[in-house]
């Protein structure tokens, strides 16, 4: 996961504190998500990111259907990595980078 999410994520954990959600986001360093969200609300938005933690509840149905598909198809892995940090991103109140992209990923789920 941590692999897939490069770009997006310093790290990728389990979960010590999830008991129902299957994921959530957690930060690391000086700046907060919180402190993220503030700057980013300001006119002179400077864009200064949280380096952010991708938490995963390994007890959640979620992680043994991505278990499975990290054993038997990396493109589905790949495809519920990044629903699952969409997601995380949506709990939190940010915005999902790509709009499109991430319908585009609900539908292929659904198909």
């Amino acid at each position: 996961m941590k692999k897939v999410l490069a770009d997006k994520v310093k790290d990728v954990k389990a979960s010590k504190r999830l008991k129902s959600h299957p994921v959530c986001l957690a930060s690391e360093g000086q700046v907060s998500i919180e402190m993220e969200k503030v700057l980013s609300a300001m006119p002179d938005n400077q864009s200064i990111k949280a380096d952010k933690i991708l938490e995963i509840n390994v007890h959640h149905d979620v992680f043994k259907s991505l278990k499975k598909a990290f054993e038997h198809d990396k493109e589905k892995f790949s495809l519920y990595t990044n629903l699952l940090y969409s997601q995380a991103l949506l709990i939190e109140g940010l915005p999902v980078q790509d709009p499109v992209a991430f319908t585009n990923d609900i539908c292929k789920i659904m198909a």
